[in-house]
């Protein structure tokens, strides 16, 4: 577990996804490319030896020169990559933290601070993604270089032979050795041909060397991992298999420090005995260790000293699978998985079976849902109560020996509460229970309490004893008790006449169609690609300049078969190539195409490195601002989940730049040179060029078929694997599959997802095709020399020259413009992440959640008042999209005045939180209306409206990287000042609650703001809320009914309805549901009705 409080769940989710794919292609066609390549320039080079070793060891200097190339260039390319990495994480890791915290995000408006930041986080990655570009593009035009000058100059050889320096050419040397006897015709042929060929075969696999070293720097870093050995391996087959366990716990002076913290001591001297079967309850003030002792009991860490026993056996020595196996834990922190409610609960069992499960689901009211499924992320369309009877069905459906209840009930209403504790009750009978507890209305009945406080034990004994010995203890309670009030305010018949209110409002209970359900919303390859190209408008000079000098790249290869053909005829015959010239005109002529070709290759690399480096940061920028702007509604679809967002940011934004100029660069250059060595093979020999042209369409066609099946294969592979999506979901739950055990549930899962893309036959036919453009080509080669060498050679109506000009200028052109096609995997990815991002990239119809200033001067919004207004709610009505055929709110009426205080009551599921979404626009309502002054809150400008409330909600998110930032709720928020007065407010100056990112933003709504405080701490910033609200409107949702007895009016909602309201006073004269929760609240005396 130490592991993962110093590992974000982005970093994690991008090794599973992004290191993984980047394996996958290293391993996959590109090193087989790079193989083929390495082979076929090995076997060239032996078969130019073998021919004549002399002559041979002059042209190796070639490819000598170019494997240094490339080299360098891995070097560069490694060096590049790791200093990406930290940015990468860093990336990963804050667009991680901000999707899964939207709401809160939404609702302080901090979508502009948090697009802002992730763009100028993204700027380090552009610049390193731009040198990597530039380098590569360098390199490459490098390599073609010295693959033009080897067939005219000569290098250095002072690696091969000391003191021997060649000044001349290659054609030179031959034209030398030939005239010397040293060298035939045949072989000076032979070894210049092979020497271009391992070239050419060197330059091919080139492009793939950047694939493969991506590859090799990914699989450092998983494997980094993979070979990471656990001080804790609950999946080792290590460690003793005990019998019936009894459940007697013991701690002896047990110390503890987090490795992430190991300068501060959490636990000091802790030292207690369970007896088997009692219960044991453990309170105190927030961070005093409590947790922490569940954390040391499962194993998720290791004391630094003392001991832990379990029936008096070492828990070190113990198998810890089958130790986590006998305690039945419940977290503060409830995580649910996308699956079924049966399968939810079942998770940890051998065997899941409904027959199991549905009498714990019943127990706690969760087996009317049992099929139902936990569609978005970790259940967050159910309520906080909801997922906590769920979270304790899971526990105890093993029928654990030991029971670890960590706040199992703070998110549950009084009579919810009171019936999970009857269960709980029943279910703790003859086990071992241990409860940490904040309402100590759940722990009085105990055998034993122990108050802690840092991380120390003060006092331990009943709850009777504790209040005589303990003065800690005896103030928590008296904290919490809840005093009747006997004033009487206004008339019963108010509470009385809203429960027999009829509604005049006609709900529609058709089922609507889900916005991801309607037709017609993919956007097309072509508005695709157009938005991709759009977004690399900026750079159109560029783009521009690359395309012109890619032309001109594809003129070199016939340019340099004129000059071929003429080498190989002035070695054999001086005085009958073109012109007349010497061997010693055509080798400064290759010297001079060198250079052009090194210019030419280099502008054009540098103009793509700016337009692909450019679009490869404003497409993620663009698309994590887009995603910023998205309802909340949109994150509760499983393709859309913080998980899959984050793949496709890593990974998916990439692959984009493969529809970019950088390819359209390709395909021209491709073309130029397939049409330019066409005409040239017709110049100088028109028969053998027709020949030659009439080999292109088969292996274009090839070559076409197999990039259209690879974009078939992209198609029927899901866009984001339900494979990443598992891995992230148990990462961010990680706490809760360790302590279920369900580590190999979730590989088995993540296994089977992994596979189910690797079924299509898709994959057969692309080898099948890959394999038929190769020996195509290799046809073609064999044609051309057969028809030229049998039909016009040899009945001498052409020349040597004219068959090496048409040879060299259309079967090399060809089989160079069909190189286009070998990046058909590239091409049909990057068009499928080009639809993903169109997609992604289109607005919803919500109004824009930015600050935009226009919007100031719209004729179609309204100013937010500047004064407090009345908010009021009429007649609503409402479902969440993602249940459309369960009306969660049904006429539900209001009216908060102006400064008034308003509380929201009921029990769990009841639709508070659904009222505060739909004030806080979060969602829209399906009939009624929410005005805010005399205005429909609709006609605000969205923006500001959120700006005129701030939202304390049940589950907070911290986000930033240090305490400022963490803070720092919105932009409003400027001085540390004011930070330092919110964290003096609820007593943390020196320590750091959720709760001041909203005291610093002086909240109006307040959801369940102190479920997770203890009595002390929920004291004090109840006291910093009470003058927080003076002159505010607050509407609050509480469980705690000591928080909001002073409300202007209470609302008890039940089944989505308003049934009681009045004030405190009154609903406790009426004697309904109100009084029945407040009854059960009680810790001592009678509520009087």
């Amino acid at each position: 577990m130490a592991y993962f409080d110093v590992v974000g769940t982005g970093e994690l989710t991008s090794q599973i996804d992004k290191d993984m794919k980047l394996i996958q292609t290293g391993i996959s066609q590109k090193l087989g490319n790079i193989i083929s390549g390495v082979s076929g320039f090995i076997v060239a080079i032996i078969c130019a030896f073998i021919q004549n070793p002399r002559f041979a060891s002059i042209m190796i200097s070639q490819p000598v020169a170019m494997i240094l190339l490339v080299g360098l260039m891995g070097f560069w390319l490694s060096v590049t990559q790791q200093r990406g990495l930290p940015h990468s994480v860093k990336l990963e890791n804050l667009a991680q933290d901000v999707l899964n915290a939207m709401r809160s995000v939404i609702a302080y408006r901090s979508q502009e601070r948090y697009a802002r930041k992730y763009h100028n986080t993204l700027l380090q990655p552009a610049a390193l993604d731009f040198r990597e570009r530039l380098i590569f593009g360098v390199i490459v035009a490098g390599s073609f270089t010295i693959l033009h000058w080897a067939n005219g100059l000569g290098v250095r050889m002072v690696l091969l032979f000391s003191n021997l320096i060649n000044n001349y050419n290659q054609f030179w040397q031959a034209d030398r050795l030939f005239r010397q006897g040293y060298c035939t015709v045949s072989e000076a042929l032979s070894i210049l041909y092979a020497t271009v060929v391992a070239g050419g075969m060197l330059c091919q696999a080139l492009p793939y060397v950047v694939d493969v070293t991506k590859a090799s720097q990914a699989a450092n870093r998983v494997f980094s991992v993979i070979e990471r050995v656990s001080p804790i391996n609950s999946m080792a087959d290590t460690g003793r298999i005990y019998g019936p366990v009894r459940g007697e716990i013991c701690f002896d002076d047990v110390e503890f420090a987090y490795p992430s913290r190991p300068e501060r001591t959490i636990l000091r001297d802790i030292s207690f005995t369970v007896p088997a079967g009692h219960t044991v309850a453990l309170v105190g003030l927030s961070g005093s260790g409590k947790s922490t002792i569940f954390g040391l009991l499962t194993r998720l860490y290791n004391s630094i000293d003392g001991g832990i026993m379990l029936d008096n056996e070492p828990i070190e020595e113990m198998n810890i699978a089958w130790l986590r196996s006998q305690i039945g834990y419940v977290s503060q922190d409830v995580n649910l998985f996308r699956t079924s409610i049966h399968e939810n609960i079942a998770h940890g069992l051998p065997k899941h079976t409904i027959e199991v499960c549905l009498p714990v689901s019943s127990r706690f009211s969760s087996s009317q849902f049992a099929h139902t499924r936990v569609d978005t992320s970790n259940g967050s369309s159910l309520s906080g109560g909801q997922r906590q009877r769920l979270a304790i069905a899971r526990a105890i459906v093993s029928q654990p020996s030991i029971l670890l209840l960590d706040e199992a009930t703070s998110a549950l209403d009084s009579q919810g509460e009171k019936e999970i504790q009857e269960a709980l009750s029943k279910a703790a009978y003859g086990r071992t229970t241990m409860i940490i507890a904040h309402r100590l209305s759940t722990v009085q009945n105990a055998d034993a309490i122990i108050v802690m406080k840092d991380g120390q034990i003060l006092n331990h004994g009943t709850h009777s004893e504790l209040m005589v010995t303990s003065a800690l203890y005896r103030d928590l309670v008296e904290q919490q008790a809840l005093r009747q009030n006997n004033a009487v305010g206004h008339s019963l018949s108010l509470a009385k006449s809203i429960e027999t209110k009829s509604s005049n409002i006609t709900v529609n209970h058709d089922t609507p169609k889900r916005p991801q359900d309607a037709p017609g919303l993919s956007p097309s390859p072509e508005s695709s690609i157009k938005q991709v190209w759009l977004l690399n408008k900026p750079e159109l000079p560029y783009v521009i300049a690359g395309i012109i000098f890619s032309a001109l790249a594809g003129m070199t290869y016939p340019v340099q078969a004129i000059f071929f053909g003429n080498g190989i005829i002035s070695i054999i015959s001086p005085g009958a190539s073109t012109g007349g010239h010497s061997v010693h005109f055509w080798a400064r002529l290759y010297l001079i195409h060198g250079i052009v070709v090194f210019i030419v290759y280099s502008v054009r690399g540098y103009c793509f490195a700016v337009s692909a480096s450019q679009l490869h940061l404003r497409a993620r920028s663009h698309l994590f601002r887009a995603l910023l702007l998205k309802k909340l509604a949109f994150f509760e679809d499983k393709d859309h989940s913080a998980g899959a967002m984050v793949s496709f940011l890593s990974s998916g934004t990439p692959k984009i730049t493969g529809v970019s100029g950088t390819s359209l660069g390709l395909a021209v250059e491709s073309i130029v040179m397939l049409t330019t060595g066409i005409t040239v093979g017709c110049i100088f020999g028109w028969k053998l060029g027709v020949a030659a042209m009439a080999i292109v369409p088969l292996v274009a066609m090839s070559s076409f078929l197999q990039c259209y099946i690879e974009a078939q294969v992209q198609k029927h592979v899901k866009r984001e694997t339900n494979a990443v999506a598992i891995a992230h979901e148990a990462f961010s739950a990680i706490k809760t599959v360790t302590t279920l055990n369900l580590q190999t549930n979730i590989i088995e899962s993540f296994h089977r997802e992994s596979h189910q893309d690797k079924k299509s036959g898709y994959w057969v036919i692309s080898a099948a095709l890959h394999a038929c453009t190769t020996s195509l080509r290799i046809l073609s080669i064999s044609f051309v020399f057969w028809y030229g060498g049998t039909r016009l050679i040899a009945t001498g109506e052409y020349t040597i020259q004219q068959f090496f000009i048409c040879f060299a200028a259309t079967v090399w052109g060809s089989q160079s413009a069909a190189t286009l096609f070998a990046h058909a995997p590239d091409i049909a990815g990057a068009h499928a992440a080009a639809a993903r991002l169109a997609e992604l990239l289109r607005p919803d119809d919500s109004p824009s959640q930015f600050p935009v200033k226009s919007q100031k001067d719209s004729s179609t919004s309204t100013l937010v008042p500047n004064t407090m207004e009345d908010l009021a709610m009429q007649q609503i009505s409402f479902r969440y999209p993602t249940r459309p055929s369960q009306l969660t709110l049904n006429d539900i009426t209001f009216n908060a005045r102006s400064g008034s205080f308003i509380a929201l009551v009921g029990a769990t599921g009841s639709g508070k939180s659904s009222v505060v979404n739909l004030i806080e626009r979060f969602y829209a309502a399906e009939s009624g209306q929410i005005t805010l002054g005399h205005n429909s809150i609709e006609r605000y400008d969205l923006n500001h409206y959120r700006g005129y409330f701030a939202l304390v909600d049940q589950n907070p998110s911290l986000i930033g990287e240090d305490l400022r930032e963490c803070l720092q709720s919105d932009e409003r928020v400027v001085l540390d000042e004011e930070i330092l007065i919110a964290l003096e407010d609820v007593g943390l100056a020196d320590f750091v609650s959720y709760l001041c990112i909203q005291l610093l933003t002086l909240p109006s709504l307040l959801d369940e703001a102190t479920s997770a405080l203890d009595s002390a701490s929920e004291a004090l910033v109840q006291e910093a809320l009470q003058r927080a609200k003076k002159g505010r409107t607050v509407i609050a949702i509480a469980h705690r009914l000591k928080t909001i007895v002073d409300a202007d009016e209470i609302l008890v909602l039940d089944h989505g309805h308003i049934i009681e309201r009045g004030r405190h006073e009154e609903l406790m004269k009426l004697g309904g549901k109100y009084w029945q929760m407040a009854k059960l609240q009680q810790l001592h005396g009678e509520v009087g009705r």
